[in-house]
C-alpha cells in the first residue's frame, strides 16, 4: 500500500515539474502578472471614484444602486444619484401646407361700401397689405372704368376699409394700376380709339405731382413696375411693335428690342427683382427666351425650341405660353439650362411665383409646385374663377364669375408662400 501512494506522490511530483519546465509555463506566469496588475489597477480606479463621488461630490460612472452604493449608504457616503438619460423625442414631421387645405377658408373677398356702386372691376394689383384695381360702371351704355380703388388686405377685410385715389382720367379709363412703396403707375385710355397715356406719380413726394411718362397711339399695354423701372411693349408702326423700359426717377426711356410682324411682338415682358425677360424671334417657330440684368447690362439667353408666348422668371425657373392664351395653349417651365417640361395643357393664365406656378384651366385655378410637380386646385369646386394675377408678395387674384351680376374679386395668399394676412385689429 506504502508503495502505491509513494509511486503516485512521486508521479505527482514529476508531472509538476514538467508543467513548470514546459513551454507554457512562462506565458502563464505572464498572463498571471498581466491579470493581477490589470486587477491592482481596477482597484486603484474604483477606489478614488469612490473617493471622488463619496467625499468630494465628483460624479463618476459608479452605480449608487450597486454594490458599491449600497456600501457607501452604510458608512452614510451616499454615491451621487445620476438621473436616468431621457431619450430625445423625435420632432414631429411638419405638414404639408397643402394637407388641409380649404378653399372656401383661404380665399376673401374685396368688398366695397355699398355708396360706391361699382359693380365692375379689374386689373388688382398689391404690394404689401394694400390692393389697388380699376372700378367703374355702365356711362351712355359703356363699361367706364374711372375710378382707382385702394384696399387694405386683411383676413377679415371690411368695405369700411376701401377708399377712392383721387385720381380722374384725362381720357375714359383708368387701366392697369400698378404701385410700390414709391411709385403708382396706370394708363389712361381711349375708349373709342385706343391708346392713352402711360402716367405716374411719386408716392413719397411731399407734392405728389401725376406726369405722362408717354403717349400711346396704338393699344392699351400692360404695365410692369420692379423698383424705379417701368416695362411694357408697344406697337408703334403697322406691323412694328417695342419693348419699353423707362428709368422713373429719371424719366428715361429706352427701347430695348422690337418686332416685325412675328408672333413675338403680341408676347408681354416680364419685370421682376432687376431682370427684365421677354421673347425674342429666333425663326417663325422657334423663340429664344432673353433675360435683361437691368443693373450690369448683361444679357442672357436660351431657346427651348418651340414658341415662347408671355415668359415670367422667378430667380430659378422660366414659364411660358406655347401660344397667345389660346384653349389649347400649353404651360412650359424650364431652368434655361436641362431642357423644358409641359406643366399642362388649355391654360389660359398664368403667374409664376417664387416655388411654384399659378395658373387657371377650364372654370379653375390650379397651383403647380416647383421641386414636387404635385398640382393642386385653388379655387372650390363649385366656383367659376379666372386668374387675374399675383403679387409678388404672394397674394393670388381671381374674378369669380360663378354669377355675372356684378363682377367679384378674390384674393388668397400662396399657400405655399410666406404672407400671412392679418386680422383687422391687428392692422
Amino acid at each position: 500500500m506504502r508503495n502505491r501512494l509513494n509511486k503516485r506522490r512521486s508521479r505527482r511530483r514529476s508531472s509538476i515539474k514538467s508543467f513548470r519546465s514546459g513551454s507554457l509555463a512562462p506565458i502563464l506566469k505572464l498572463l498571471g502578472v498581466v491579470f493581477g496588475a490589470l486587477a491592482g489597477i481596477a482597484l486603484l480606479v474604483f477606489g478614488v471614484m469612490f473617493v471622488l463621488e463619496a467625499f468630494f461630490k465628483v460624479d463618476t460612472p459608479l452605480d449608487a444602486s450597486g454594490i458599491i452604493g449600497r456600501f457607501a449608504g452604510k458608512i452614510n457616503a451616499p454615491l451621487i444619484e445620476t438621473a436616468s438619460p431621457v431619450p430625445t423625442a423625435e420632432p414631429t414631421p411638419t405638414p404639408h401646407p397643402m394637407e388641409n387645405f380649404d378653399p372656401v377658408a383661404f380665399q376673401h373677398e374685396l368688398i366695397l361700401p355699398g355708396e360706391f356702386n361699382y359693380p365692375w372691376l379689374a386689373d388688382p394689383s398689391s404690394f404689401g397689405d394694400t390692393v389697388i384695381f380699376s372700378a367703374g360702371k355702365l356711362s351712355g351704355g359703356k363699361v367706364r372704368l374711372e375710378k382707382l380703388i385702394c384696399c387694405k388686405l386683411s383676413a377679415e377685410l371690411s368695405a369700411s376699409e376701401a377708399v377712392e385715389l383721387d385720381i380722374k382720367p384725362q381720357n375714359d379709363h383708368l387701366l392697369f394700376p400698378v404701385f410700390n412703396d414709391k411709385w403708382l403707375v396706370y394708363f389712361d385710355a381711349n375708349y373709342d380709339f385706343g391708346g392713352g397715356e402711360i402716367r405716374c406719380v411719386d408716392r413719397s413726394a411731399a407734392s405728389p405731382e401725376f406726369k405722362t411718362i408717354k403717349t400711346v397711339y396704338v393699344g392699351q399695354p400692360k404695365l410692369k413696375l420692379d423698383g424705379d423701372h417701368l416695362a411694357w411693349i408697344e406697337r408703334t408702326g403697322s406691323e412694328r411693335e417695342k419693348i419699353f423700359i423707362c428709368d422713373l426717377s429719371t424719366e428715361e426711356t429706352a427701347v430695348v428690342d422690337f418686332f416685325d410682324n412675328h408672333s413675338s411682338g403680341t408676347s408681354m415682358p416680364y419685370l421682376s427683382n432687376g431682370k427684365l425677360v421677354w421673347a425674342a424671334a429666333a425663326s417663325m417657330n422657334d423663340s429664344a427666351v432673353k433675360t435683361l440684368d437691368i443693373k450690369t447690362g448683361s444679357l442672357s439667353e436660351f431657346r427651348p425650341g418651340l414658341l415662347v408666348h408671355d415668359p415670367e422668371y422667378n430667380g430659378e425657373y422660366y414659364a411660358w405660353l406655347d401660344s397667345p392664351h389660346a384653349e389649347n395653349a400649353k404651360l412650359y417651365c424650364s431652368d434655361g439650362a436641362s431642357g423644358s417640361f409641359e406643366i399642362a395643357d388649355g391654360v389660359i393664365e398664368f403667374c409664376i411665383h417664387s416655388n411654384c406656378i399659378i395658373y387657371s384651366k377650364g372654370d379653375a385655378v390650379y397651383m403647380y409646385e416647383l421641386g414636387t410637380g404635385e398640382t393642386y386646385r385653388l379655387t372650390a369646386e363649385n366656383e367659376s374663377a379666372q386668374l387675374l394675377g399675383v403679387s409678388k408678395d404672394g397674394i393670388i387674384f381671381w374674378m369669380d364669375v360663378t354669377s355675372r351680376v356684378r363682377d367679384i374679386i378674390k384674393y388668397m395668399p400662396c399657400p405655399l408662400g410666406k404672407y400671412e394676412l392679418h386680422a383687422e385689429n391687428e392692422g
